[in-house]
């Protein structure tokens, strides 16, 4: 809803003013001002880039009377992560003269103008180790060929999400076996919806007419036998349905003693029986 004639979106606040639409670049009340650290082990260009992104945020997002306040913002932004105020100075003076001259009649920035057209395929990538890095990048670019660094120690290798476990009966697009109890015998089967569901499924199938039994309520009927319905084995996870069915057949080949019918895996090409043998 909106609030004091504006509505945020992203990271753009809309403003009604007289009876026009202006924007202005947005923050949530959360906002930390945390960015890249000047003195953190990663390529110098990734430091100019945050300087960069942040005065293009502050201008192409905002109307041209918030200009001044934005860019006094990324600086404080800056100065607070320990970047030196004479590099943040000409970098951001580079960019608004960048922005000034590409802006076309629109307003809008001509994103084409001034770049180089990137090759994948004349590039490299290598880990980023400080001063090392930077000499290798420089010896291969006589030769030319790019870099394109990685940075190894990334944030999340440190901290964890600590997202609660899903219970196994809970999981979703699975590969299962339910063994049976009382022989070696056991069934694989896969589903797209919770294990739970589809367990609870098989169980309840011995209670329909004889002539539409599964193969798993057969066995149960003609041994007397019973399968360990709470601890079915997950063997694969997969979302793509087609990815899934495979793993299933390839599941079914490899397992001794199923109860699967052979339409199960007839669609699985025979080329895979060498390599089945070979897991």
């Amino acid at each position: 809803m909106e609030n004091n004639n504006s509505i945020s979106f992203l990271n753009t606040k809309i403003i009604r003013k007289d009876n026009t639409l202006i924007t202005d670049w947005y923050h949530k009340p959360t906002f930390s001002g945390r960015y890249i650290n000047y003195f953190s082990s990663h390529p110098h260009k990734y430091k100019i880039n945050t300087i960069v992104n942040l005065v293009d945020h502050a201008i192409l997002l905002s109307n041209e009377q918030f200009h001044k306040k934005n860019i006094e913002l990324v600086k404080r932004i800056l100065t607070n992560n320990c970047f030196p105020a004479d590099l943040v100075n000409r970098i951001i003076k580079k960019r608004l003269g960048f922005l000034k001259q590409n802006n076309n009649q629109n307003g809008e920035l001509n994103s084409n103008h001034g770049h180089v057209k990137f090759d994948i395929k004349e590039c490299i990538t290598l880990p980023y180790i400080k001063d090392l890095s930077d000499n290798i990048k420089n010896s291969l670019l006589k030769v030319g060929v790019k870099v394109l660094y990685t940075v190894p120690k990334k944030l999340n290798s440190l901290i964890k999400r600590g997202k609660d476990k899903i219970p196994k009966l809970n999981k979703t697009e699975v590969v299962y076996q339910i063994k049976c109890k009382n022989c070696d015998f056991s069934y694989i089967g896969q589903t797209k919806r919770h294990l739970n569901t589809r367990i609870k499924e098989h169980k309840n199938n011995i209670k329909i007419h004889e002539s539409n039994h599964s193969v798993v309520s057969k066995h149960r009927v003609e041994f007397k036998h019973d399968f360990d319905w709470d601890n079915p084995t997950i063997l694969h996870t997969e979302k793509h349905t087609k990815k899934r069915e495979l793993a299933e057949m390839f599941y079914i080949k490899k397992t001794n003693n199923t109860l699967n019918a052979q339409k199960d895996t007839d669609n699985l090409n025979i080329i895979y029986d060498k390599v089945i043998g070979l897991v």
